[in-house]
């Protein structure tokens, strides 16, 4: 879509003669601008407010941010399971006691926590970042099997009659013994009652709300609140009637424990019940936690309480932060050789971002929300990439509106407005899907949907509070001063090309024939020409790679297919390497050691591909005769598959609700068409990454997931970038061209910045990948693939297929029909002034040649075109450039004479 150059100048006058009227009516002119520059200034007040209040919350970042178990370590305990009748508690038993811990520990505040089967019986907690190891002991295996029961005395005289008659029309009851310790099970022994024949009088199910109060005002100990439901407010009105007469007493049974015995002097009808135990408020919490969970259906014991060291050793997580900072240095540097000056803009954008970032991240550790894990580690790196994405996508607009003809201040304005909205409405895209893995994914995954969400927001900060102003503020001041520096130089010739003229008040001398054949004259690169042989190209890549899925299949580590945990409690001085040797000489390819204490003494947790426990207990066998361990220090343990297949499932379910909501808000936003294509190209990226790992044998682990979901927000920020661009061009009036060639042009304009931020995402990847540890060199390898194919398919899937659908459209149709199907390609400077319909390359060489041959005639060698400004333009300083015809009232221009 275009504007001819006639309507696009008429235009341009209009509001120029629209601006004049403003001004005289405005009786101090400089008003507006005083005031938008304090308001700039008050911005980057608050900026600077904000990032010492950050680095001051985030210093040292290893003490103020939580780490995860697998960056810094925390506890890992193995709960063994035991059913009232000693059989093996049925795989629904363990699952549904697997997902109410798992909501335990959520309770405590812990992110990214494990809670994995192991075996038949046993069940895997460890949790990053722990503190209160004792309380946290003392919930997740808590059973919380709470009843309500009658209280019999051996005082009273008709106890022998009531146990002969059974309890109560068959309610259970308890009998105190002689020394008043009051047990379910030593009671329950001197019932005739037959097993099954009774039931409590209600039970923790009945619970419909908990909380937690002291018991009195002058009291340090604090009491359980519960309220029942219906039936049970029912059955204790009920009971409570009946003991009021004798005075009986109703006791509250916790985990076959009586807690209290109450007297009961009045009916209860309100369905209001307090448990106490001289608890402190932490126990009071912790019994709140396990209340509000739910009972588990079989009781737990303790096998191992460990603390665990970290999967990536201090040695190697110090590497991998050197790496990236490393990454993060060649990076700005990149910017600054690319973009001088305004380099320094986004590379002061991505300290502030940082420091933004990393400030709310410690605030939210110190309130207990927040543990960094290695899957909130990719959403950090992804965060990071976007803030570099939306300052090139700022500076690139910033530069694109000065070749489009517009004063340096302008160009600040219309520009870092058009930025932002694009930059926003990417981040929302990504936005969508970060919520939907924090509140649909697994624990695990949370904390990537997590960091992810934060350093969005962050981002969106940042460039409503740092780089629109401090741009805002330096183009009318310094970047105009200094604007080789500021690298618009080139922007400003390029203008002053076309308009022979020169750009904000500055004189120099244009050479058009040197112009023509220098760096701004560039054509489009024909992408959309070349549909067939992208389409192509991109059809066999992903039907070779899902064959590839479907025949060989995925390498999945042990989390998703089970294996063998075997936990060494004192290694007696053998090293991980040691350990790692061994493994591999049993036949173990790819053992997972960490490091572990164990009541002081320093061992390893070993995970092997091993499902079968007697091949397990031989390696096991094997490794404790060739290190001469104590047998007693070992343990075998199965790990079963549960765990990694509900975090495929809650991801899953994630992902394709995000999908749906981004094609809901594309469509609100852009076009439906517009999402249906940005999900095709986002499964066509999917699909490239898993098809390689296939391909290769590459191991799938949780950090492949990790690395998926980056991928996903990668691949979208592309793509709705590049759509932006699209959708500004299509609302454009004057058609000129096909939908073809307005697409391809789009492409081409925001060519720069795929480029520019595919490489600074890359950089800091790349080193990840082949300088990193080996934990990191899963996300990496992952992510190097995503960014190429995300690039890839940005302007090679999802705009030729956006125009193959939009030109079938009746509209679209009958501008190809009437400028044929051919996509014509334009000069990519020149092309910015008036839209797409410009003045062809040849047409301006042809002008070149015809301008010198008339300049050697008359004399003039140069064949220049020298411009001088007025002294009234110089006052005025800012505003739109003048058209050719204007400018002959403000300038005085020189030009060769033809003979």
């Amino acid at each position: 879509m275009a504007l001819t150059r006639g309507k696009k100048l008429a235009s341009d006058a209009s509001a120029s003669k629209s601006n004049t009227a403003a001004g005289n009516k405005n009786k101090n002119p400089k008003s507006k601008k005083s005031s938008s520059t304090r308001r700039n200034i008050w911005l980057l007040i608050i900026t600077t407010i904000l990032v010492a209040a950050s680095v001051f919350m985030f210093t040292p970042p290893s003490e103020k941010i939580n780490q995860g178990l697998d960056i810094r370590g925390g506890l890992s305990v193995v709960l063994t399971a035991h059913t009232s009748d000693g059989s093996t508690p049925t795989k629904e038993q363990m699952e549904t006691s697997r997902s109410i811990i798992e909501s335990r520990v959520n309770a405590l505040g812990a992110t990214a926590a494990t809670v994995q089967l192991q075996g038949n019986d046993q069940i895997l907690v460890q949790i990053p970042g722990l503190q209160d190891t004792q309380t946290a002991l003392d919930t997740i295996g808590k059973t919380g099997q709470l009843s309500f029961a009658r209280l019999d005395s051996f005082t009273d005289s008709d106890v022998q009659t009531k146990i002969n008659n059974g309890n109560y029309g068959g309610y259970e009851t308890v009998t105190d013994d002689y020394n008043n310790s009051f047990t379910v099970e030593s009671t329950s022994s001197k019932l005739t009652v037959e097993d099954g024949t009774y039931t409590p009088l209600f039970t923790g199910k009945n619970i419909s709300k908990v909380s937690v109060d002291k018991e009195s005002q002058t009291s340090q100990y604090y009491a359980v609140n519960i309220e029942l439901d219906s039936e049970g407010t029912a059955a204790f009105a009920t009971a409570s009637s009946e003991l009021v007469s004798t005075n009986g007493k109703i006791v509250i049974i916790l985990d076959n424990q009586v807690n209290s015995a109450p007297s009961v002097r009045s009916a209860i009808i309100d369905g209001k019940v307090s448990i106490t135990g001289n608890y402190t408020l932490t126990q009071a919490k912790a019994l709140q936690t396990v209340l509000e969970s739910g009972s588990l259906p079989v009781s737990f014991e303790y096998s191992t309480s460990q603390v665990v060291g970290p999967t990536l050793g201090q040695d190697a997580l110090n590497g991998a932060i050197l790496v990236v900072l490393i990454g993060l240095a060649l990076v700005m540097l990149y910017l600054l050789f690319f973009y001088k000056g305004l380099g320094i803009i986004t590379a002061g954008a991505m300290l502030v971002f940082a420091a933004l970032y990393l400030g709310i991240l410690a605030t939210l550790s110190a309130l207990g929300q927040f543990t960094l894990s290695l899957a909130g580690l990719a959403g950090i790196v992804l965060t990071i990439g976007m803030a570099a994405d939306s300052s090139v996508l700022t500076v690139e607009r910033f530069r694109e509106e000065i070749r489009m003809g517009k004063s340096i201040r302008s160009a600040s304005i219309s520009g870092v407005k058009h930025a932002i909205m694009t930059s926003i409405d990417a981040d929302l895209v990504s936005l969508v899907s970060a919520l939907c893995l924090f509140f649909l994914a697994s624990a695990t995954v949370k904390g990537f949907g997590l960091t992810l969400a934060l350093g969005i927001l962050c981002d969106i900060v940042m460039m409503l509070l740092f780089k629109a102003p401090i741009i805002r503020l330096m183009a009318p001041r310094t970047i105009k001063k200094h604007p080789q520096f500021w690298n618009v130089q080139d922007c400003l010739d390029a203008a002053a090309l076309e308009n022979e003229q020169i750009a904000e008040g500055e004189s120099h001398v244009v050479n058009a024939a040197k112009k023509i054949k220098g760096r701004f004259i560039k054509k489009d690169i024909n992408f959309v020409g070349q549909t067939k042989i992208f389409l192509t190209i991109s059809a066999v890549a992903v039907v070779v790679l899902v064959g590839a899925m479907c025949i060989r299949g995925f390498n999945f580590g042990i989390e998703f297919i089970g294996g063998s945990s075997i936990t060494i409690a004192d290694a007696k001085g053998v090293t991980a390497d040691q350990l790692r040797d061994a493994f591999v000489a049993a036949g173990e390819e790819s053992p997972t050691i960490q490091t572990a204490v164990t009541d002081g003494q320093d061992g390893f947790i070993i995970r092997i591909a091993a499902t079968d426990s007697n091949q397990a207990n031989d390696i096991a066998t094997q490794i404790q005769q060739q290190f001469n361990l104590d047998a007693s220090d070992i343990s075998v343990n199965v790990i079963g598959p549960d765990w990694g297949e509900g975090i495929v499932q809650s991801s899953l379910i994630a992902f394709f609700v995000s999908l749906f909501l981004i094609i809901v808000y594309i469509a609100i936003r852009f076009e439906w068409k517009m999402g249906v294509i940005a999900v095709v190209a986002l499964l066509h990226d999917l699909i490239i990454v898993l098809g390689i790992y296939a391909l290769v044998g590459r191991e799938v682990n949780p950090n492949t997931i990790a690395a998926l979901l980056t991928i996903l927000g990668y691949s979208l920020y592309d793509t709705v970038v590049t759509f932006h661009r699209v959708n500004d061009n299509m609302s454009q009036e004057g058609i000129r061209c096909t939908f073809a060639t307005m697409a391809n042009h789009s492409v081409n304009q925001v060519l720069i910045r795929t480029i520019n931020t595919t490489v600074t995402s890359f950089v800091p990847v790349f080193f990840m990948l082949f300088f990193g540890g080996e934990t990191l060199k899963d996300f990496a390898f992952a992510m190097s693939i995503g960014l190429i194919a995300g690039a890839y398919s940005s302007f090679a899937v999802a705009v030729p297929l956006y125009t193959l659908w939009k030109t079938r459209e009746p509209r679209y149709a009958k501008l190809q029909k009437k400028y044929g199907k051919e996509v014509k390609l334009f000069d990519f400077d020149a092309s910015y002034r008036g839209g797409l319909e410009q003045v062809p390359l040849a047409r301006l060489e042809a002008q070149s040649k015809k301008a010198a041959v008339a300049a050697a005639g008359a004399g003039d060698v140069s064949a220049t075109v020298q411009v001088s400004n007025s002294t009234e333009s110089a006052n005025k300083g800012e505003g739109s450039h003048k058209s050719r015809n204007q400018s002959k009232t403000d300038k005085k221009v020189k030009r060769p004479v033809k003979k």
